[in-house]
């Protein structure tokens, strides 16, 4: 069986020319993504695949059993299909981190949040498609779930990371949904909307509140067991969730 796979297009040559081909677009790739962090992750990564690759050429190419020299050229496939299905995720991956660094270095438009977030959610189903498969729910919602969460997460690290106090998931965030609410509810009497307008308003121009909001919505994002002596236990007991 290994030398009937050997002989479908699975030359040694053939396999090494894929793999350099391969491994140099899934290396623009990732230069074109440009964390630096992330750079390092993937040379450890991708150094390793480059060391078990030479190790298999070098295993056909010595005096061994050819049986071990096809196993050789199977593995060295294996390894090309990964390098695949990587190159295919950095590829969708790209346009999302362009995004996100569009909304971080210049002026933040509404077509780039939702570039981040329609990129962001389907890199993220590409990324996480295989365990949904073994999620043991069900794979879409899992993967919208995952995506939602997950590009949520990086809007609010990389808006905090530039300032506590701008994250798009913020008290402004907040006070812009209670507006909008607002005006969405027809209804509620107008001076009932007058009132609560008014008093949304107030919320708006008082620094401490709005400070508290921030810190609120931040830890319920990034840290939420922050919350536990801060006012969830609280919360749970008077909804009799916890005794």
């Amino acid at each position: 069986m290994l030398d009937q796979l050997a002989q479908i297009n699975m030359s040694i040559y053939f396999q090494t020319i894929v793999f350099i081909a391969l491994m140099a677009l899934v290396v623009r790739l990732h230069w074109k993504i440009g964390s630096v962090p992330h750079l390092l992750l993937c040379a450890v990564k991708y150094g390793v695949f480059v060391l078990i690759f030479i190790y298999l050429f070098l295993n056909w190419a010595s005096d061994v059993n050819p049986t071990l020299r096809n196993s050789s050229i199977l593995i060295m496939t294996l390894i090309n299909l990964f390098m695949l299905w990587n190159a295919i995720v950095a590829a969708v991956e790209l346009p999302y981190r362009r995004a996100l660094t569009s909304c971080v270095d210049g002026v933040c438009t509404s077509s780039d949040l939702e570039q981040a977030f329609s990129s962001g959610k389907r890199f993220y189903k590409l990324r996480y498609f295989f365990a949904a498969l073994t999620s043991g729910s069900s794979p879409w919602h899992f993967l919208s779930s995952i995506a939602a969460e997950r590009t949520r997460d990086d809007l609010h690290r990389v808006f905090i990371g530039l300032d506590p106090k701008a994250s798009v998931f913020g008290a402004k965030l907040y006070f812009h949904f209670l507006r909008n609410q607002l005006a969405a509810d027809k209804s509620m009497p107008a001076d009932k909307r007058s009132e609560r307008l008014r008093a949304v308003e107030a919320l708006g121009r008082d620094p401490w509140l709005t400070e508290k909001t921030s810190d609120f919505l931040h830890h319920l994002l990034a840290a939420p067991e922050d919350l536990l002596d801060a006012g969830l236990k609280d919360s749970l007991i008077d909804e009799g969730k916890m005794v």
